[in-house]
């Protein structure tokens, strides 16, 4: 699996117990999405008690399960669902912009784009490290018109697949096309992988994707809570 491939470049995983696999990011350890435990079957009460309790002894208050299909016992966690989806070959032409060009961002130049929209959610601190974590392992590819940064990604390729995520318009420039623009130039870099995405599987850029030609092949559930002190482990 590609997301497996490109959770090697920051993680490192081990066996916790029986049905719980343990994925950690040493180098950034408040991401939730590189902090995890991957489950093969449901997990037991008291495996979930020994992933609750190691958790507060590494200093983490947060606790987040992900696999392939869902617990028939959350633990009182609500359930997420994030699709995989694929580009299909007999996919429509898609609407760009030709005044867009491309190049590599700079460090400033994401961190100005990433804490204008996402700063105020995830805070200052948790974007500035995310990005400089990312920018290290991940290609990025930055969408400028007038000299200005106005649309970003990232995509990885392993082993006849790519997956591309992150994917930001500025929203001063939404409606020019600049996410079009920017999926067929990965397309066009990542040529002969087939090419996967991750999208919410209740959020809006799932039918933006869905028009394009993309398809769900596959799900990923996910249960995760911020605050330890919220559940009950009795």
């Amino acid at each position: 699996m590609i997301e497996h491939k490109m959770a090697t470049l920051f993680c490192v995983n081990k066996l916790f117990t029986r049905n719980l696999n343990k994925w950690e990011d040493n180098d950034l350890k408040d991401k939730y999405d590189h902090n995890y435990f991957e489950y093969s079957a449901q997990p037991s009460k008291e495996e979930f008690q020994k992933a609750f309790a190691y958790q507060k002894e590494r200093g983490d208050n947060f606790i987040k399960l992900e696999g392939n299909f869902p617990l028939k016992n959350s633990f009182g966690i609500e359930e997420g669902i994030t699709l995989t989806m694929a580009l299909k070959e007999d996919r429509a032409e898609w609407k760009t912009n030709p005044d867009v060009r491309f190049d590599v961002p700079t460090i400033e130049e994401l961190e100005e784009i990433e804490l204008k929209h996402y700063g105020e959610i995830y805070g200052r601190d948790f974007t500035v490290r995310n990005i400089r974590h990312n920018y290290e392992k991940l290609n990025y590819i930055g969408a400028y018109l007038e000299e200005r940064l106005v649309g970003v990604c990232y995509y990885f390729v392993a082993d006849g697949a790519a997956c591309f995520d992150g994917l930001l318009v500025d929203t001063d420039y939404r409606g020019k096309y600049i996410a079009t623009t920017i999926i067929e130039e990965v397309v066009k870099r990542t040529q002969g992988n087939v090419l996967f995405l991750h999208a919410d599987a209740n959020d809006t850029p799932k039918e933006m994707y869905e028009k394009m030609g993309f398809e769900v092949v596959d799900k990923l559930y996910e249960y995760c809570c911020g605050d330890l002190n919220e559940i009950s482990i009795n």
